[in-house]
């Protein structure tokens, strides 16, 4: 039998290299079918994992992105209830509805004011009427559920998944603190948020046909879930691994046996990760058979391709080789170019006469290569939408800091300067300008109380008004005029000598002495009594001691008569500083 093999071999090159061929087919095929399913699918689950990882922390920055958002819409709401007085519930309620309606996801939203614990309330309009008892919406059962809180505190605060009283669907209640300026708690902003939008976020996952999105909350409660009637039950998935795992905080891949997709201890996939700010949980779970069961087709794929190759090989060897090699080439020939240019491009059409293999591989291949462009496109619009909201947002935002900078230094009813911004430019400048010289006009109105008792405090506020009006007429635009409080006024007058500023403080002595106000047909005299003081600025002057001077000099004309400008002497003696007059 050796003998007759041996003659078989040597009788022709081209058995021997058929007879080759075969044999090294055979040998890797076995090979093949023993190890592939053992490395190369194992591999190809870890790909999968990985996958269901990544898209797990798509899901993730989503939802979180959508909280975010909400909070700057209650922040934009907080804004306005700062502006607010609490004795303006009208106004508080404006804007709860106005937050209420143009957030879409809201169904319910309240705002209790901790200053007089009253309750302000505002419900979507789809849900009206009726409702049954408005009180409950920031009473039991809301607050039990805040009382979880999530790890890591914030401003917010995201309860479990509830069913909502008012809609009757799955909802969690946001509680958020509103403070002031100073960061003093002044009220608490309650919304009840629905889940559509989680659940589109999940349905709209670019994920294969068996890969099934699931959320859950801090509990381990369904948040969205394949089965809508989970959702609607709002079933409890606490004793899962998966989701012990992600209350624990934790995030990876896992394949086991479990209830998570519906069917009892059926082998899945899945990956997950856990949301830090809300304490939530992400999973991408996928049947194990569906990965299991492509695999085992594309082995038989193979091994019945390999068979047919070879039982070609032995026939037109030659030809199979030939075909092979040409549009092998021609692939790495284009997708070379590919790799080189950088606008739209294609492989073109199969050469004829192909395998079948290599028209698959070819056909997927340019199908790839569309696809990238097409995303890249995509990628492109995208970044270009998000900077232009971007743009708008911030735009938005340097008005709103704009106006409340201008609404905080302003005196609310004169519309100059108020006290803190007066003392804060003031500060600034004596620091800055060492050398130069400083020069303060400090003014009290003359019988100021007269007036209110008068003819009533609207006219009072009328005379401070044309007061600040004339004091804007008689500086100049480098000066400072501003209210300190009551009928007492200042104006810092900028680098100037004692006869500058003398005759600054007799003009507007002067002019509100020339120009009373008629109220309800009554003329009404006004007179300012005035105190001045001007000194070189150096490292030991500060505005408190020249607002001192100033006042002491002011309170000398108040005991000439009122109606007098008084100046601050530092060479003479404190006796001679009283009674020093600049005009009478």
């Amino acid at each position: 039998m050796f003998k007759a093999v041996h003659n078989y071999f040597n009788q022709s090159i081209s058995r021997l290299v058929m007879a080759s061929f075969v044999f090294v087919l055979l040998f890797p095929l076995g090979f093949l079918a023993s190890s592939l399913p053992e490395e190369s699918w194992g591999s190809v689950r870890q790909e999968v994992l990985k996958k269901h990882l990544v898209i797990a922390h798509s899901v993730e920055e989503s939802i979180d992105f959508y909280f975010r958002s909400f909070q700057k819409s209650a922040q934009i709401f907080a804004n306005m209830v700062h502006l607010t007085s609490i004795e303006d519930k009208d106004i508080i309620q404006e804007h709860l509805n106005r937050f209420v309606k143009n957030s879409g996801s809201v169904v319910v939203a309240s705002y209790l004011s901790l200053d007089d614990y009253s309750k302000v309330i505002s419900i979507k309009d789809a849900y009206k009427p009726p409702v049954h008892n408005k009180n409950k919406v920031i009473e039991e059962p809301y607050l039990k559920y805040l009382s979880f809180g999530n790890r890591h505190r914030t401003i917010s605060t995201i309860s479990p998944v509830f069913r909502s009283s008012i809609s009757k669907s799955p909802v969690v209640l946001v509680k958020t603190y509103i403070s002031d300026e100073k960061f003093n708690q002044r009220g608490i902003l309650y919304a009840e948020i629905r889940l559509d939008y989680i659940d589109s976020v999940c349905g709209n996952i670019n994920i294969g046909s068996k890969e099934r999105c699931i959320v859950v909350d801090s509990m381990g409660k369904v948040v969205t879930h394949p089965n809508q009637k989970w959702v609607n039950q709002i079933t409890n998935l606490s004793k899962d691994r998966v989701v012990q795992n992600l209350r624990n905080g934790k995030s990876g891949t896992m394949s086991y046996k479990s209830s998570l997709l519906g069917k009892s201890n059926e082998a899945i996939d899945v990956g997950y990760t856990s949301m830090e700010k809300l304490s939530w949980g992400v999973i991408i779970a996928q049947p194990k058979l569906a990965i299991d069961s492509p695999m085992d087709k594309v082995m038989m794929t193979i091994l019945k391709w390999l068979i047919l190759g070879i039982i070609f090989a032995l026939v037109i060897a030659y030809f199979l080789t030939r075909q092979i090699t040409q549009p092998i080439n021609s692939l790495v020939t284009k997708s070379q170019e590919a790799d080189i240019r950088s606008d739209t491009f294609n492989l073109g059409a199969i050469p004829k006469n192909s395998p079948a293999e290599i028209c698959k591989l070819w056909t997927a291949i340019s199908s790839l290569v569309t696809r990238l462009q097409q995303s890249n496109e995509e990628v492109k619009k995208l970044n270009y939408s998000l900077h232009k909201d971007i743009e708008k947002a911030t735009e938005k935002l340097r008005k709103t800091n704009r106006y409340l900078y201008t609404i905080s230094s302003k005196d609310h009813l004169t519309n100059i300067a108020n006290r803190r911004y007066f003392e804060d430019t003031v500060s600034k400048k004596l620091k800055q300008k060492v050398g130069e010289r400083a020069s303060i006009i400090l003014i009290d109105v003359d019988k100021f109380k007269f007036i209110n008792d008068e003819y009533g405090h609207e006219a009072g506020d009328l005379a401070l008004i044309h007061i600040a009006k004339l004091m804007r007429q008689c500086t100049r635009d480098v000066d400072l005029p501003a209210r300190l409080g009551g009928d007492e006024f200042v104006i810092y007058i900028n680098n100037c000598g004692p006869r500058v500023l003398a005759k600054i403080a007799e003009n507007l002595r002067k002019t509100v002495e020339s120009t009373p106000i008629f109220w309800e047909g009554a003329k009404v005299n006004l007179s300012l009594s005035i105190g001045t003081v001007n000194c070189e600025i150096n490292e030991k002057v500060t505005l408190a001691m020249l607002l001192k001077y100033a006042d002491e000099a002011m309170y000398v004309s108040k005991e000439h008569g009122r109606n007098h400008v008084s100046a601050y002497s530092f060479k003479e003696t404190k006796l001679l500083k009283l009674k020093q007059r600049v005009s009478s």
